[in-house]
């Protein structure tokens, strides 16, 4: 049997396949329940982001026996966020171009621009939130699943 070799970004776009579609599903619900125009019900895509990086780490260090690397596990959190966002913006925009803006509609303020300047900036909007907040958290998850004898170099 071949043995697969753990790997950041094996890792990464597993979990944050995952973390994608949970997000999608997410808002899926939030808009058959009618809250669409709610951001605060939004809001709650960033928590899923944080909990799938979190979820990501803790099971890449676990496939490495308890030991994991500082930038091993950024680097988790990074492909998480990256994979994951593109993931949601992708089903995003997919939706807000079929279904005359039903996920962005919240965010559209300026009524004299087109629909695709809108949906573009927002498809923007969200992968740079993957890519910064994913990193992000993965760095504070970090400090509670760095090894024991981790120890800074002088």
């Amino acid at each position: 049997m071949e043995q697969r070799r753990v790997t950041v970004q094996r890792t990464g776009t597993y979990y944050g396949i995952m973390t994608g579609i949970a997000a999608v599903i997410y808002m899926a619900i939030v808009k058959m329940i009618g809250q669409m125009e709610n951001s605060t019900f939004h809001f709650l895509t960033g928590v899923i982001l944080v909990v799938g990086v979190v979820w990501a780490i803790k099971g890449h260090k676990e496939r490495l026996n308890g030991r994991i690397k500082y930038l091993e596990g950024i680097g988790v959190a990074f492909f998480v966020g990256l994979v994951s966002s593109v993931i949601f913006t992708i089903v995003q925009v997919l939706v807000d171009s079929l279904f005359d803006m039903a996920y962005s509609y919240p965010y559209y303020a300026d009524n004299g621009a087109e629909d695709s300047s809108a949906i573009a900036l927002i498809a923007i909007t969200w992968i740079i939130f993957g890519i910064v907040v994913g990193p992000f958290v993965g760095y504070l998850a970090m400090q509670y699943f760095k090894s024991p004898d981790h120890k800074l170099t002088d």
